[in-house]
């Protein structure tokens, strides 16, 4: 009878932990590994971005989806990294409107200059169905939009003289994104426009191959431009966002309920993304005038004589993009909150 006994304890025991070797299998078969690029260093809103939607899909999902951030173009540049998320070898990035005008031209009436007058005017445009509808563009090119994160207004840096009119940027080499609309906008304005990843600017600076750059002040204090820039001019000529995108081919695998928390994160992360960004900004203009950069604010009104002077840049921009395109667009940013 013992003997009984101890042989169905043992069986019941084999059972035991055949089951829970199979829950356990089942469960590792479910995690889900990812990788995020960004070409942006661990300081930037970028990363730190992307390092709270990591932590928020692990949180939301038990620890059962792993994203692993790469920072400041580990995984390639922009386009290179948007390459990879297209092939299925990387899963989530964040790059800049401009870049991914290469992809989707209607991407590009983003950075027609002059165009936002706040972040909260830009915000009710991304956000808005304008913005949604072109998030929804990215399917055909084996890409999926969650979110607009913003990298912020963009300003002018060079190592030869302050811009306080227009006319000083006449013969200034400027490196500018890899997107024709960059290109035209500063060719437009007398300068010589090269255009080049922002991981392989800092040495172009230091090695005078150009002489000015343009970017928010976080991308200033990130990539140390001002060891090797003097004057930073508060041209605030375009808006730029970066999109949070992840790989259809990676999107299309995962269950309805992983979607839904992906989502939700990508929500989350968005609002910490901006608030930080916006924080970051603000206290990054202080510590460059701190670093050594002499700051000077471009006024209103020569701000307003660049715009004029990059209106044939403008209007072949916008028949780039569609015209139609371009005017849901600004017929967006007229209805939002200035």
């Amino acid at each position: 009878m013992k003997a009984l006994k101890l042989l169905s304890l043992r069986g019941a025991l084999a059972i035991t932990v055949a089951v829970l070797c199979l829950g356990t299998a089942a469960a590792s078969a479910d995690e889900i590994k990812a990788k995020f690029g960004t070409s942006l260093p661990d300081s930037h809103p970028q990363t730190l971005g992307a390092r709270k939607f990591a932590e928020l899909v692990d949180k939301k999902s038990n620890g059962r989806i792993k994203i692993t951030v790469y920072s400041g173009a580990q995984l390639g540049s922009d386009q290179q990294m948007q390459a990879a998320l297209r092939g299925g070898t990387q899963e989530f990035t964040a790059p800049s409107t401009a870049t991914l005008a290469n992809l989707v031209k209607e991407f590009g009436v983003f950075g027609l200059p002059f165009s936002f007058a706040s972040e909260k005017q830009a915000d009710a445009v991304f956000d808005g169905p304008f913005g949604q509808s072109m998030l929804a563009k990215l399917a055909d090119k084996d890409l999926v939009g969650l979110a607009y994160w913003e990298n912020g207004f963009r300003h002018f840096t060079n190592s030869r003289r302050p811009i306080v009119k227009a006319e000083d940027l006449a013969g200034l080499k400027v490196r500018t994104m890899q997107n024709t609309l960059y290109i035209d906008l500063f060719s437009g304005l007398g300068s010589n426009a090269i255009p080049m990843p922002v991981n392989e600017l800092y040495s172009a600076l230091e090695t005078k191959a150009v002489d000015a750059q343009e970017n928010p002040f976080t991308v200033v204090q990130a990539q140390k431009f001002f060891d090797v820039q003097k004057y930073l001019s508060t041209t605030g000529h375009a808006y730029d966002a970066q999109v949070l995108i992840a790989s259809k081919k990676f999107w299309d695998k995962l269950s309805a309920a992983d979607k839904k928390l992906i989502q939700e994160a990508a929500r989350e992360a968005t609002l910490y993304q901006r608030q930080t960004s916006r924080e970051l900004n603000a206290k990054a203009r202080e510590e460059l005038a701190k670093a050594g950069m002499q700051i000077n604010d471009v006024s209103d009104a020569e701000r307003q004589r660049m715009r004029e002077k990059l209106q044939p840049v403008i209007a072949k921009h916008q028949a780039a993009v569609g015209e139609e395109t371009a005017k849901e667009f600004f017929a967006a940013i007229a209805k939002a909150p200035k």
